[in-house]
């Protein structure tokens, strides 16, 4: 089952691919100031808004992450059937 996975994944196209890692280092970054902002505010006490910009960006960081993802899986789909026919 993961063997399939993993065969499936190493047929993606190049372009697909770097979209991927691109968009998996801009998440991680996104992800981890939403984390140090969240510490941040527990250190200087607990203020709603830095809490809430922190929440923010983890959300936004895994949305991203997960459109560009299938995004990018759309665009492979797409162009192995263009260059089937």
């Amino acid at each position: 089952m993961v063997g399939k996975i993993v065969n499936h994944l190493n047929s993606i196209n190049s372009f697909s691919k770097k979209i991927i890692v691109f968009t998996s280092i801009i998440s991680f970054m996104l992800c981890a100031c939403g984390v140090g902002i969240i510490f941040y505010d527990a250190s200087i006490g607990s203020t709603i808004t830095l809490h809430t910009i922190g929440s923010t960006f983890i959300y936004t960081a895994i949305v991203l992450f997960a459109q560009f993802v299938v995004g990018s899986l759309v665009i492979d789909f797409f162009k192995a059937i263009i260059e089937s026919d």
